[in-house]
């Protein structure tokens, strides 16, 4: 087997930690304070990594692995609050876990990764992207839940879905919210991206998050083409697939009139764009 040109992330869940670098087939631990057999560290160790495919904007995969199967494996971009699942891959030698979606892979960009493991207690993690050398990614920190201790969470979670701007707009389909205005589906979250005319960048969408369409920008949708006016136009998304494909929520999509200032749901592809839109983080 080729060595890989990737380095691993190992997340030791003792007391201190350490990275290594090796093809899956014969990972080598170095690490510091605590001693164990390499045997012990491979039963608790979890390895990341950036895919080997680039999209259009330079956008990579994230994976995982672990040696032993994990639930809920989930991750999110930067400071956003909203976490998207990843989904179980095909691997010979580990449990494998990947984003669907293509994410943005600059120098220092940071994600959060969580999973619940066979015990049921649940490890976070924070990865960055390391500056000097961006096929290596860096452990910040690691933090456990004894099993049971965020069930809470995991039931206020599944109540309220994926961001609290999606919540309450699914919420208010065929009602008129706040008012009236498309900036009532804004939220307060940070921005996190763009996507360009044709839909370039739209790797980095998730479920969840808020589109600003600039001043200008249109899409070819089941509205028909839609054409944000002077100010722009918000739309939350609801669901985003590989090929532009989306549904979404907005209102005030009659540019003003009391006919269009109620949230409705509607379907558009962002291939079709032409101009540009702003993504925001939906909380």
């Amino acid at each position: 087997m080729k060595k890989s040109s990737y380095l691993f992330v190992s997340l030791f869940l003792f007391h201190g930690f350490v990275l290594a670098e090796d093809h899956l087939g014969e990972i080598k631990p170095k690490y510091q304070r605590q001693q164990v057999s390499e045997e012990n560290a491979l039963a608790t160790q979890l390895l990341a990594k950036m895919g080997d495919e680039k999209s259009s904007s330079g956008y990579r995969q994230l994976f995982l692995y672990s040696p032993h199967a994990l639930t809920e494996v989930q991750f999110k971009i930067g400071d956003a609050e909203n976490w998207s699942s990843m989904s179980e891959f095909k691997s010979d030698t580990h449990k494998a876990y990947g984003t669907k979606s293509f994410l943005p892979s600059a120098p220092g960009q940071k994600f959060t990764v969580r999973a619940i493991r066979e015990d049921g207690s649940r490890i976070t993690s924070l990865l960055e992207i390391d500056t000097q050398n961006p096929d290596q990614i860096l452990l910040k920190t690691i933090k456990e839940e004894p099993k049971g201790s965020f069930e809470g969470q995991k039931q206020v979670a599944a109540a309220t879905g994926t961001s609290s701007v999606l919540m309450r707009a699914q919420a208010n389909i065929g009602h008129r919210l706040g008012s009236g205005d498309c900036s009532a589906l804004r939220g307060s979250g940070p921005a996190l991206g763009r996507i360009g005319s044709g839909g370039v960048g739209l790797e980095q969408l998730m479920p969840g998050q808020v589109l600003r369409l600039s001043p200008g920008a249109g899409l070819q949708g089941s509205m028909g083409y839609f054409r944000a006016g002077e100010t722009g136009h918000y739309i939350v998304v609801e669901s985003i697939e590989p090929d532009g494909r989306m549904s979404f929520l907005d209102q005030n999509w009659a540019g003003g009139s009391s006919s269009g200032q109620f949230v409705r749901r509607a379907h558009g592809n962002l291939r079709t764009l032409n101009g540009s839109a702003t993504i925001y983080s939906g909380n």
